[in-house]
């Protein structure tokens, strides 16, 4: 009797153990639906947002440089391979992004106003990616439906794992090709955590490139985290990891972090194409801006802002001082000794080949004459043979102005920028040159 009765409380404890396991795992599809809703109530609001986002895109060489592939014999050979690919070069910039109108808009850090160019200018011939600041959410939660694949732990958590796929007649995303921007289908995973009912992670893989394109396929890999902003959490995403295989057998991987997440004012411009100009009121009318200098002005510049090639991006604000006066072909002072100059960095590089060789790039914006900021286009003046020859033997050269177009480009042997080896003498040109060399 007491082992039929052990028996029976046995098996009785077994099926309450079983009943509140089943009851503590969440359902798949009601952890979609609830992290559906709270990511649709997000993307209302995440337009308000801003982020600064640094990318260090990293450049891998082709491993069978003299031999043609197809994309998808690339594509396999990369998802088959174990080892890491050994590193051909990086470089870095750093600018603001938004969410307006349903795409991601951008803006050089401190800029007062986002342009739908922005983009473009500073990305140079690397790739970038954009749409991880809530556009390729958007897009799965509106035009797909997810499956539910399993658990799955990631970084410690156990996740729920769901997939996806869109076609590309119903794609948003798009990729830049010689006749301008083509769609493309694309899939990937969703991770769900099951208990806070919130985004983690989402891949987002595209479908074979077009055969015009550059490139034989792009996967995002984006971790998504909530912060705090104006007392409410926001879903932002906190790291992107871009891959990049390309149809000359080269790969590229642009990671970008997010930092300064924040509610933009009011007052932060969005200009996308032709501006149309406010209707201008005795009230209204501004002052006139001060005109740009002439063109001829040679003149002698020490960057004050540390320039640390570890964390420095193309796009950074820098400042430097006059050390000597801009004088006119009479002898007349446009800008005295020490007056202050504002630019950007326009570029942050190492390369390997040919030769080991860190680039820094640099552009002046303005001038600060008698209180006011005047526009300033300049270039590096091009050295006499004797000073080139001591650049070199200090390790360091910079390009002729006819060359480096608008600002000075200095290359470094060392992975070190001193002080003194950006002070050179400048020269002014005329906005027009600067406009073609841009």
């Amino acid at each position: 009797m007491r082992l039929n009765h052990f028996c029976f409380v046995l098996a009785a404890l077994l099926v309450l153990s079983r009943a509140s396991s089943a009851q503590q795992t969440p359902d798949p599809a009601d952890v979609l639906q609830r992290t559906g809703e709270r990511l649709q109530a997000d993307l209302s609001r995440m337009p308000r947002y801003t982020c600064v986002q640094t990318i260090t895109r990293t450049y891998y060489p082709a491993k069978r440089p003299n031999q043609e592939q197809s994309c998808s014999s690339l594509i396999a050979a990369h998802d088959q391979r174990k080892h890491k690919l050994t590193e051909q070069g990086w470089d870095r910039l750093r600018l603001e992004v938004a969410l307006v109108n349903g795409k991601s808009v951008y803006s050089l850090v401190g800029a007062p106003r986002f342009t739908d160019d922005t983009l473009d200018k500073l990305a140079g011939n690397g790739p970038l990616g954009s749409g991880d600041f809530g556009v390729f959410v958007k897009g799965i939660l509106l035009h797909t439906t997810l499956d539910f694949k399993g658990e799955r732990v990631f970084n410690g958590r156990h996740l729920f794992e769901y997939l996806y796929e869109i076609p590309k007649e119903q794609s948003s995303y798009k990729v830049k090709v010689p006749d301008g921007w083509t769609s493309v289908g694309y899939s990937g995973t969703m991770l769900l955590d099951p208990e806070t009912k919130d985004l983690v992670n989402l891949v987002v893989r595209t479908d074979e490139l077009p055969t015009e394109s550059t490139a034989c396929q792009a996967t995002s890999d984006v971790t998504y985290d909530r912060i705090s902003i104006h007392d409410r959490m926001v879903l932002v995403p906190h790291e992107t990891r871009l891959y990049t295989i390309h149809t000359n057998g080269k790969e590229t991987l642009s990671q970008t972090s997010y930092a300064h997440c924040r509610e933009y004012s009011s007052t932060v411009k969005m200009i996308f194409g032709t501006e149309t100009a406010p209707a201008v009121t005795a009230q209204t009318l501004p002052t006139e801006p001060p005109a740009a200098l002439p063109a001829g002005l040679r003149f002698n510049a020490h960057i004050t802002t540390s320039i640390d090639p570890a964390t420095s991006a193309a796009g950074d604000p820098i400042e430097a001082i006059l050390t000597s006066p801009m004088r006119g072909k009479k002898k007349e002072v446009f800008a005295p000794t020490g007056a202050h100059l504002q630019g950007r960095l326009r570029t942050v590089k190492w390369w390997s080949d040919p030769a080991d060789a860190l680039q820094i790039g640099l552009q002046f914006e303005s001038v600060e004459i008698e209180g006011k900021n005047v526009p300033l286009n300049a270039v590096t003046y091009s050295p006499s043979r004797a000073m080139m020859t001591d650049m070199y033997s200090r390790r360091m050269m910079f390009l002729h102005p006819d060359d480096a177009g608008i600002g000075g480009t200095f290359f470094f042997n060392e992975a070190r920028v001193g002080p003194k080896q950006l002070d050179t003498e400048w020269i002014t040109v005329a906005p027009d040159h600067a406009k073609d060399k841009k």
